[in-house]
């Protein structure tokens, strides 16, 4: 049996008010640095380690099991906004160790059979857009900007098109309805 790090089904902390519960839901940072406490402290480098091991596991050993923590641990690193201005190190070696990983699969490995949505994608489209803070040091930005680059061209992936969750939405009132 593989013993992952257990990752937080609750993205908060017990007790948290509304507006908290949002912000953490929004931003994994509280749940990202729950699981370093945890399992890696001192270390958030171990937190890499893990998630190649993950990979490996799925890749050689066919563990469904293991792509499913590393695409949930995978998650949690791209969404935690404010962990990536704290801990660009990690970040900067998560970006190598995602290159040299995705060069191991197919292109279209990641695509959902059913609904033809790329989870990597939206995924990786959420930590772009988190490199480009301003609390992110310009190593960091310039090496995810590559990276971004290097997966637009090989994979023909579109990091630019707005996620279906943030585009606008048209409601067609009933006749007779105005809106002032």
């Amino acid at each position: 049996q593989i013993r992952f790090s257990e990752l937080p089904r609750q993205a908060f902390p017990d007790g948290a008010t509304p507006e908290e519960i949002t912000r953490h839901s929004m931003d994994l940072s509280y749940a990202l640095q729950r699981v370093m406490e945890q399992r890696y402290p001192g270390r958030p480098l171990g937190l890499l380690a893990e998630l190649q091991f993950a990979f490996i596991c799925f890749l050689i050993g066919n563990v469904y099991d293991a792509f499913e923590h590393w695409k949930r641990l995978l998650n949690i690193l791209c969404r935690s906004e404010e962990a990536i201005g704290k801990y660009q190190d990690l970040y900067i070696n998560l970006i190598s160790v995602l290159y040299h990983q995705l060069n191991e699969i197919p292109a279209d490995f990641f695509v959902d059979i059913v609904s033809q949505d790329n989870f990597l994608t939206s995924t990786l489209q959420v930590l772009f857009s988190c490199t480009c803070s301003s609390a992110v040091g310009e190593t960091l930005r310039k090496k995810a900007e590559k990276f971004k680059a290097h997966l637009t061209k090989k994979f023909k992936w579109d990091f630019e098109a707005e996620p279906d969750d943030c585009a606008p939405v048209v409601v067609e009132l009933p006749e007779g309805v105005q809106v002032d």
